[in-house]
């Protein structure tokens, strides 16, 4: 049985996110495999291979293996006054 790479998870897991939630295209988009270029330095192992890149945020092009995790955000999350780290204090000047 070939165990499958880390890149290969994570696409997995887009893919069940994509066909299980509804998510906008302009947040996240499959674009289809691609090959990882060689200009690219951060992953020097993965030159040259053939990989599923998505568009995220509408105007980022990444390879699978530059989505460092498949993480669950609430939409509260978001917002400064709620962001785990307590109450918001006095506005600085």
């Amino acid at each position: 049985m070939k165990v499958p790479m880390q890149y290969e998870l994570t696409h997995l897991q887009l893919q069940a996110m994509l066909r299980e939630h509804d998510i906008p295209e302009s947040e996240i988009k499959y674009l289809g495999d691609k090959e990882y270029p060689v200009e690219f330095q951060a992953h020097p192992e993965y030159h040259g291979v053939i990989m599923p890149w998505y568009l995220v945020g509408g105007e980022h092009e990444v390879p699978v293996c530059d989505i460092a995790s498949v993480d669950q955000v609430d939409d509260d999350d978001c917002v400064p006054e709620n962001d785990g780290w307590g109450p918001a204090g006095p506005p600085q000047i």
